[in-house]
């Protein structure tokens, strides 16, 4: 019973690592593209197509933060 448990404890810290290392890689490729984006963007004409995509990257961004720091702080529990 006690390896069961162990085993079963081991393998929910990997699958938290591992979703750990999807969410930093998604957050890697989103600031990469707002980094694209903002490059690419003509802020001289008043267009707000321009500044609300802007806008949604930058809260997509936010939002993908925000769940990475969840999964760090799982993490951190899991490993006490």
């Amino acid at each position: 019973m006690k390896i069961k448990k162990d085993v079963t404890e081991k393998n929910a810290e990997l699958t938290t690592e591992k979703k750990l290392r999807n969410v930093r890689t998604c957050l890697y490729i989103l600031i990469l593209a707002a980094i694209t984006k903002l490059a690419m963007t003509d802020f001289t004409e008043l267009s707000y197509q321009s500044w609300i995509s802007v806008i949604i990257i930058t809260l997509v961004i936010i939002l993908v933060l925000a769940i990475e720091r969840g999964i760090r702080k799982k993490l951190k529990e899991e490993k006490e």
